[in-house]
This record gives C-alpha cells, structure tokens and sequence, in this order.
C-alpha cells in the first residue's frame, strides 16, 4: 500500500488518484505540508489557487513543505518507524533550500523529492512563479539529484515551456535528475494572465518529444492520465463490465473520463458532467461541484427507487468545492428525485456497489 504521513504522526493509505494517477511503487510514503508550512513566496501564473471562482468555499492555502520547521522530524519519525521510501511532494524549492537544507533533509533520511521545476531556464522560471529567487532552484538541482531520487513536475504552460520541452528534458537529464512528470496547464475561465490551455497540436507536439527523450535518454519520462485524456487517448486498459443494473442508474463523471466510462460500462448511462463553476477546459472529476452536478440531475426522471454514481474525488473530506455537504447533497438527491447516491473511487469499485444496492 501506499500511505500518506499525517501531521500527528499517524500512517493514512492512500491511492494513485490522490497523486495524479501515476502508477507509483508499492512502498511509497509522501510527506505533504502540514498546516505549520509557510507560505510558498510564488505567484505562478498557473497556479489554480489563483483562478478560483469567487465563490469557492474551500480554500487551501498557497504552502510549500520545506518551509516547515517540522519536517525533518516527520521524515526522522517514518524513517526510524517504517520501512517505506519516503518521498517529499508539494515544494518548489524556492524558499528555504541551500546546501545546508539539502544536507539536512538527508541526514534526516529522506529518499525521494518532487519539485515543480517547470524549465531549466532560470529567467523563464523567474517570470513563470512570479518570484524573483526562481532562478537559484536551477544551480541545486543538480547536488538535489546526487542526494535524493529526484522528480522535476512541470506545468506544460504555451509561451514558457512547449517548444522547447525537449530541451528541459535534455538539461534535466544532464543534471542528474531522475523522472520528469508533464502536466497540461488547467486553465479557468478566472485567469488573470491570459494564459491558454494546450492546443491539440502542442499536446501532441509533447508527447512526441517526450515518448522520444524517454528512449534516449537516462531520465524517466511521466506522461500522466490527464495529459492523454486531454488528446483523447485516455484507458484503463480494463475489460468493459457487463452490468446492468434493474433499477434507473446514472454514473456522474467530468469530460475528461467520459469517454473511457462510456466504453467500460456499455449497458448503464453515462452523464458528462461539464464544469460550469470553474469553466474554462477544467475536466477531471476530481474538481465537479455541488452544483455542476444537480444542474444534471435536475434533467433526470424521477424515479421510485434509482442509483446515482459520483465521482469520490469530487470530495474533499466531506465538502465539495462550492461547500456542498456530503450528506446534505446525498440528501437532496434522493428527497427530490428519488436516487440513493454512492460514490466511487475508480470504475473497478462501481459493480460492487450496484450489487451491494440490489
């Protein structure tokens, strides 16, 4: 299993959709910030903090994991407790990194670091992170990697770091760095930047490079779930379910996994839930709200006795986005039209809740 190292010391497990997708080792640990971590010092002019609609009820704050005066014990306390690769995610680099601090957090025993890099060209990521120390990440990156297994995250955002993504890749390999992820920019119809999202071409464009890099070069190169569904190339590589339930049933998901459900389960309904609160090609589950999903349910029968499916990502603990409650959701749902709601975390778990339902 993996686990997820919580603020009071305890192990939570965790699965790859709370990390992206990714398919990652068994034995992981991540480390996240903690509510004592400062503030991150960027600005990103991708960062989804800042294009949230006005009326977004959960609000996490802007934090970077190494600007935590507590993290070396966290890493100290699952190094002595567990034997499991621990892995530092959430950080930047750009506050509270040095030598010293790169000394510390290995003498701490930390295995693994996931940095937002985003290019290798300093005055690029100066103008990208909004933070004029930017560019000084670049110069550790490479004792970064002679220290940890290192992960460089980029956020592929057009005029910054599309046309020359091969060559970020190349520098990257170069200074030892040991995977590379490439994350589409989301963009909401709140940006202030005028950034834009990928077109088709430069998806492809990436991907082509990226596929090629990764043959050729020692680095690995992460080309997650949401970059493929974005071209449309999105599977599970599961075998379609032959389910079909006896009463009226509905699966609830965003339009990136859309077509993928639709293939997996032939004989129930689908429904696309398009994000309107964010707008913009905001499409993973994972960011549905409240009210994208009863404006579809409104537009469904009622029913005596039926069966709704939400996406269990679309949850943050027990609130939506918009500060829907679980519950108080579920509630109405069932009041108004006559659907008991579950939720599932991926499309394996959704038979066995039909059944447990009959």
């Amino acid at each position: 299993h993996m686990y997820e190292l919580t603020e009071d010391f305890k192990l939570r497990k965790i699965t790859k959709y709370e990390l992206d997708g990714v398919d990652e080792r068994e034995d992981l640990l991540v480390i996240p910030p903690s509510s004592k971590a400062g503030p991150c010092g960027n600005g990103c002019l991708f960062c989804y903090l800042l294009q949230n609609p006005p009326e977004m009820i959960y609000r996490v704050a802007r934090h970077d994991t190494l600007n935590d005066p507590t993290l070396e014990e966290r890493i100290r306390y699952a190094r002595k407790h567990y034997d499991l690769w621990i892995r530092v995610t959430d950080t930047s680099g750009n506050v509270k990194f040095d030598e010293n601090r790169i000394k510390s957090l290995y003498e701490a025993g930390l295995d693994e670091i996931q940095i937002s890099v985003h290019t290798t060209k300093k005055d690029v990521r100066i103008k990208l992170m909004r933070n004029r120390h930017a560019g000084k990440l670049i110069d550790l990156l490479p004792l970064v990697a002679k220290h940890f297994r290192t992960i460089a995250d980029i956020i592929l955002t057009p005029g910054f770091n599309v046309d020359d993504i091969g060559e970020i890749i190349e520098d990257l390999d170069s200074m030892g760095v040991h995977e590379v992820r490439l994350f589409p920019v989301g963009v909401t119809k709140y940006n202030r930047f005028e950034i834009r999202p990928l077109t088709k071409e430069e998806l492809s464009y990436v991907k082509e490079v990226a596929l090629e890099k990764d043959k050729e070069l020692g680095i690995k190169v992460v080309i997650p779930p949401i970059f493929l569904a974005l071209l449309g190339e999105f599977t599970t590589g599961l075998e379609p379910f032959n389910i079909e339930p006896e009463f009226p049933t509905y699966i609830f998901t965003g339009e990136l996994a859309y077509p993928e459900m639709k293939r997996l389960f032939p004989r129930i309904k689908v429904v696309m839930v398009k994000n309107e609160f964010f707008g913009g090609n905001i499409g993973t589950a994972g960011l549905l709200t409240g009210r994208d999903v009863l404006r579809e349910v409104e537009r469904l029968p009622e029913v005596d006795f039926g069966l709704i499916l939400l996406p269990e990502l679309m949850f943050y603990g027990d609130m939506t986005l918009d500060g829907w409650r679980r519950q108080d959701l579920f509630s109405k749902i069932l009041i108004e039209k006559g659907y008991i709601v579950e939720t599932a975390l991926e499309p394996t778990e959704i038979p066995k809740v039909i059944e447990k339902i009959s």
